[in-house]
C-alpha cells in the first residue's frame, strides 16, 4: 500500500512518474493525491476540436490508470471520454502517444474503465511506483 504520509518511496515514485508525464506533455498544471485511491490530474493546453468550449485534461487513478476527460458544461466535474488501457502505469511515452492520438481523427483507448487493480492489493504496484522514485529530488507538485 502507498505510504499515505507522502514520504514513502511509492508516494515519491508516483510524484516522479507524474512529473515525467507532465514534462513530456508540457502540461501547464498537475497535481496528485496519495490518499486511497491515489489520483492525479494533468491539465492539457489544447482543447479538443470535438469539445472546443471545454477544458481538456488527463486523469489518472490507481484502479483504472489514465483517462482523457473534458470539463462538464457547468465546469465543476470532469467527464471521461476514453481510457488508455493496457497498464495502470504505462511508460510516459505511451501516455504521450495516447494524447497525440486523442487530438487526431480517431478515438484512442477504450470506452470502459479497465479496472486493473484494487487499491491496497498486494500486487507489486507500490514497488513499481517506488522504482520511479530513484534518487531524484521530487519537485513540489505542479512545478517542473
Amino acid at each position: 500500500m502507498i505510504e499515505r504520509d507522502g514520504l514513502g518511496a511509492a508516494a515519491r515514485g508516483l510524484r516522479q512518474y507524474l512529473l515525467a508525464v507532465a514534462a513530456e506533455l508540457a502540461a501547464p498544471a498537475w497535481f496528485c493525491e496519495v490518499d486511497a485511491p491515489a489520483t492525479a490530474y494533468l491539465a492539457l493546453e489544447r482543447r479538443l476540436p470535438r469539445f472546443p468550449d471545454h477544458e481538456t485534461a488527463l486523469l489518472w487513478d490507481e484502479r483504472d490508470g489514465w483517462a482523457a476527460a473534458v470539463e462538464s458544461a457547468g465546469g465543476e466535474d470532469m467527464v471521461v471520454l476514453t481510457y488508455l488501457g493496457g497498464d495502470v502505469l504505462p511508460p510516459p511515452a505511451e501516455v504521450v502517444a495516447f494524447v497525440r492520438d486523442l487530438y487526431g481523427d480517431s478515438y484512442p483507448g477504450q470506452p470502459d474503465p479497465p479496472d486493473f487493480r484494487r487499491p491496497g492489493a498486494p500486487d507489486g504496484f507500490d514497488e513499481r511506483l517506488a522504482g520511479y522514485a530513484g534518487d531524484d529530488v521530487c519537485l513540489p507538485e505542479g512545478q517542473a
